[in-house]
């Protein structure tokens, strides 16, 4: 068993690991596979190895079955090539002469060094804070996905992800602690990914993961890790935490030009729902995720209070049923109670919507309309403590 010489350190792009590998020259054909598998920071599946080799040594981007199958083809060449030279020759002039002889994808290649090469693409294609792949680089990649995954009918998941209150970070501690994190942030989410997963920062504090060949229950598990190793970064002793939003092929999404936009708001809905989670993207027409709460609910009228018990709740608006006809577009001062956590919260909430179930029996919907900065925060810790509940990937 070879000893890994290399260590995909988080942050390291594996282009880069394959680079180093191949540069050690010694290195044989028969051995390169195994290497890189070896050299992995985290444990990888197979898929993804030989497209990213061949991308490595050509910048020719070819699917991970067809890449195994000339991968060999490559080496054939090469033991063929050996022979009739009398001399040894290495992978690179064997990947040049099949790709110009045999399979002519290289029309007019032009020879140049590995490493010049690769800084140049990282100038145009990598972000120089994260080491990540930039925005000019997302969007491609994600239509070549998207391309793949029809093609071969397989499953692809789109993850965007932003720090939570970056803009109080920078004005708290300066933009210099706000480009260790994201640096800090760019290392951690390498580090949970697989080698055909592509990380990219897309602007700011803003993230995009491209998840190939997963659905969005596995994109989920994948990315709460994500988000769990983002929260071992601390900041004056409390973690740093992100939020997320995905969206599936072809679970959620049919065109690629619509992945983005989509994920966009399932986070914008995970901001809004309390921030510190990953939210799948959902055609429901609320603004907001809402969830089942058996909440006490105390309506403080001016000659009696009225009981109820909450049906669900989310950071805006609150749904129950009650035996007293309540008008609809009335407001009301509200009480809040939840038993395990003991919280209180006072509001006012306005009923939008108004259903009649039963022999005076009503369901209400209705909306926050005032909060004090206290009873926010009160709700939204309520909102996570719920939602905590809720078994993993339901959200």
């Amino acid at each position: 068993m070879l000893k890994p010489k290399h260590t995909n350190l988080p942050g390291q792009r594996i282009e880069d690991n394959i680079m180093a590998i191949l540069e050690e020259g010694s290195c044989h054909e028969e051995t390169i596979i195994q290497k890189i598998k070896e050299s992995q920071f985290h444990n990888l599946e197979d898929s993804g190895i030989y497209s990213a080799l061949i991308k490595v040594l050509t910048s020719i981007e070819i699917p991970e079955n067809d890449s195994a199958n000339i991968w060999q083809e490559i080496i054939n060449n090469k033991h063929k090539l050996t022979q009739c030279m009398g001399r040894e020759v290495g992978i690179q002039i064997a990947t040049l002469d099949y790709f110009t002889n045999i399979n002519q994808k290289l029309k007019n290649p032009k020879i140049i060094e590995m490493k010049l090469f690769s800084d140049t693409e990282k100038l145009i294609l990598v972000d120089e804070l994260t080491k990540l792949y930039n925005r000019r680089h997302f969007e491609k990649a994600l239509v070549r996905e998207f391309k793949q995954s029809t093609r071969y009918n397989q499953n692809l998941t789109l993850l965007i992800i932003d720090i939570d209150d970056f803009k109080k970070i920078n004005d708290t501690y300066g933009h210099t602690m706000g480009d260790e994190i994201l640096s800090k942030v760019a290392k951690q989410i390498t580090s949970c990914l697989r080698m055909e997963d592509t990380a990219c920062r897309i602007g700011g504090e803003e993230f995009a993961i491209i998840f190939p060949q997963t659905n969005e229950e596995q994109a989920l598990i994948a990315s709460e890790k994500l988000l769990e190793a983002c929260r071992t970064i601390e900041l004056s002793g409390r973690p740093v935490t992100l939020s997320g939003g995905i969206v599936s092929y072809p679970e959620k999404v049919k065109n690629c030009s619509e992945m983005y936009d989509l994920a966009d708001r399932a986070l914008y809905t995970a901001k809004q729902s309390g921030k510190n989670q990953i939210v799948a993207y959902s055609n429901e027409k609320r603004s907001s995720l809402r969830f089942d709460a058996n909440l006490e609910l105390l309506f403080i009228l001016q000659d009696k209070t009225l009981k109820t018990i909450s049906k669900n709740i989310s950071v805006t608006g609150i749904a129950f049923d009650t035996e007293d006809d309540i008008k609809l577009n009335e407001s009301f001062d509200v009480k809040l109670r939840e038993s395990e956590s003991n919280k209180e919260i006072n509001a006012k909430i306005k009923v939008i919507r108004k259903e009649e179930v039963g022999i005076h029996k009503f369901h209400m919907g209705a909306e926050f309309l005032e909060l004090s900065p206290e009873d926010q925060t009160k709700l939204t810790d309520l909102y996570t403590l719920q939602r905590s509940k809720i078994p993993s990937g339901v959200l």
